[in-house]
């Protein structure tokens, strides 16, 4: 699957909206994103989509448009929030071919989502987040269609993350093993009613353990810190999401 788009240029010079590593609550106070400065906010108010399609190729008029606009963020807004695409590959080291019938592996997708949900639902600018069910994601996740998606959900943002993570490990004769797991979460938010991106970030966080006594083998262990990993960036998204909301006007 793929997403097309074209993205709001929003971003300030620092890593408040798009960075690799945690940023400082400090930072984030001291930063202002672009949506706030006063040029910006002159702006006329972009209102309607002018995307007509993720194959056409925008008009000068359009792109010309959409560059000098400004969109406005609902003060209080409705977030569908969709996992984009699937990374079978832990999935089936940890609980085999059928993975998707595994009650474990089924509980720890949901914690995921509830985390993210929680961070989310914190939001003053926040009045509900819905998961999007699958019954609704396209198979060809274009912006375009995504985008109708939320519609149909009457949502006013629809925030597509993707997580994508990986663990090694250490044999250490007499003692434990140590693992290490790495977790990238990739989150972009999109405006339903005007089609832009106002927002986007990228999080890797990383998780060290070691084989415990009740550990029947190192993949359990491995499992844990992957899942730890995987909530911490999470978190980190909805925080930095939050942070962003509260920012803008």
């Amino acid at each position: 699957m793929r997403i097309i788009g074209v993205c709001v240029s929003v971003m300030a010079a620092s890593q408040f909206l798009m960075g690799c590593a945690s940023v400082p609550s400090g930072e984030v106070d001291r930063s202002r994103v672009a949506m706030a400065a006063v040029d910006y906010q002159e702006r006329p108010v972009l209102t309607t989509s002018l995307f007509k399609s993720d194959q056409e190729v925008l008009s000068e008029d359009a792109l010309a448009k959409i560059m000098t606009s400004k969109v406005n963020l609902p003060s209080k807004a409705k977030i569908a929030v969709i996992r984009f695409t699937q990374d079978e590959g832990g999935a089936l080291r940890y609980y085999g071919s059928y993975y998707w019938r595994t009650e474990a592996y089924l509980k720890t997708q949901q914690e995921y989502l509830d985390a993210l949900e929680k961070r989310l639902a914190g939001s003053d600018r926040v009045v509900q987040v819905v998961i999007m069910p699958s019954l609704l994601t396209p198979k060809e996740a274009t912006i375009s269609l995504l985008r109708e998606a939320a519609v149909r959900l009457q949502a006013d943002l629809l925030l597509v993350f993707r997580i994508t993570s990986d663990t090694y490990y250490k044999h250490n004769w007499l003692q434990s093993d140590d693992v290490k797991a790495y977790s990238t979460c990739e989150a972009v938010l999109l405006d339903v009613r005007t089609g832009t991106i106002p927002f986007t970030a990228i999080v890797t966080s990383e998780k060290l353990d070691k084989k415990q006594k009740g550990d029947l083998e190192t993949s359990e262990a491995m499992r844990r810190a992957e899942k730890l990993a995987v909530l911490d960036s999470l978190t980190e998204i909805g925080d930095r999401l939050s942070a962003f909301l509260k920012a803008v006007p």
